[in-house]
């Protein structure tokens, strides 16, 4: 989903301001880690491992997790990361998992009868915006917290005018701050995006929201805009299969359209598999003023 490839983009800025605000590590040097250790294909990779060196010359791995939402087999996971890592490097690993949206499931310790692990995580809904305008690199994560929308406005302000950020940094900054404002408040999203399009199309991350239907939405209204992600969506999973395209289209047009509570019926739509209830719910969805209506579907 697009938050997390706009918090991927952001990390890869901001990894330096993460590992001292959030760990209190102050890193020498820092080296991203491509490939998973012993990985193949059936292996869904981590999202940020890095190979920090610390100022005494020691070293570790962080891996900084990303999730929109928190369940435990993202932390079975999580697991399986840390042990591949531990065994390849024989180094200390500390995991990290940014929370775009807070849940009770994270506590930063995860038990059964068998495995006791803990996990380092940061819920932004728990810091407060104004303790981070001190460090740009973090912009994008401040509606996310604590008054964060109030200063939005002055954030994007910041970024626009700053003269130290390369214009590709720019408009990364500001695309993933206008997605990230969209899940708390859409409207604020769609007004940031069409307050800074001139730089913010310069972003692999705006590329991306115009794929999603996103500018669609901002240039001809939000039903127009779904519409034509949805053409989008199956066109592009025609490659795919055309239940698979059903799939990306109908999800595409229920986080566009409801948001959190839209991806929140991800896993019960891709359980479906007749092709007939699929292409009843791609119109319904379209219709759908509220997402009771597409609930009472599946």
């Amino acid at each position: 989903m697009k938050y997390d490839i706009a918090a991927k983009v952001v990390v890869d800025i901001s990894k330096n301001a993460i590992l001292r605000d959030f760990l209190g590590i102050k890193p020498k040097s820092i080296k991203f880690i491509r490939k998973l250790p012993e990985e193949t294909v059936s292996i869904r990779r981590s999202d940020f491992p890095l190979h920090v060196t610390l100022n005494d010359e020691s070293e570790i791995i962080v891996i900084i997790e990303i999730q929109t939402r928190f369940d435990n087999d993202f932390v079975l996971r999580l697991i399986d990361y840390t042990v591949r890592y531990k065994l390849k490097y024989h180094q200390k690993v500390i995991p990290l998992v940014l929370l775009l949206i807070p849940s009770s499931l994270a506590t930063g310790i995860y038990e059964d009868d068998v495995l006791t692990f803990k996990y380092k995580f940061v819920s932004f809904a728990e810091l407060q915006a104004e303790d981070f305008l001190d460090e740009i690199s973090l912009y994008p994560f401040l509606p996310l917290m604590n008054d964060g929308e109030k200063l939005l406005e002055k954030a994007e302000t910041i970024i626009y005018e700053n003269k130290k950020l390369k214009t590709r940094q720019k408009a990364d900054l500001l695309s993933a701050m206008a997605i990230f404002a969209g899940l708390k408040n859409k409207e604020l999203g769609i007004w940031l995006a069409e307050r800074r399009r001139d730089i913010m199309i310069e972003s692999p991350v705006y590329e991306f929201i115009k794929k999603e239907g996103f500018k669609e939405g901002l240039e001809k209204g939000l039903e127009q805009g779904l519409e034509k992600g949805l053409e989008q969506g199956l066109e592009q999973g025609l490659e795919k299969g055309r239940k698979e395209g059903l799939y990306e289209a109908i999800l595409l047009v229920l986080e566009v359209k409801f948001g959190v509570d839209g991806i929140a019926l991800t896993e019960k739509i891709r359980k479906i598999d007749s092709m007939q209830k699929l292409e009843m719910i791609k119109e319904a969805v379209k219709i759908a003023k509220d997402v009771k209506e597409i609930e009472k579907l599946l």
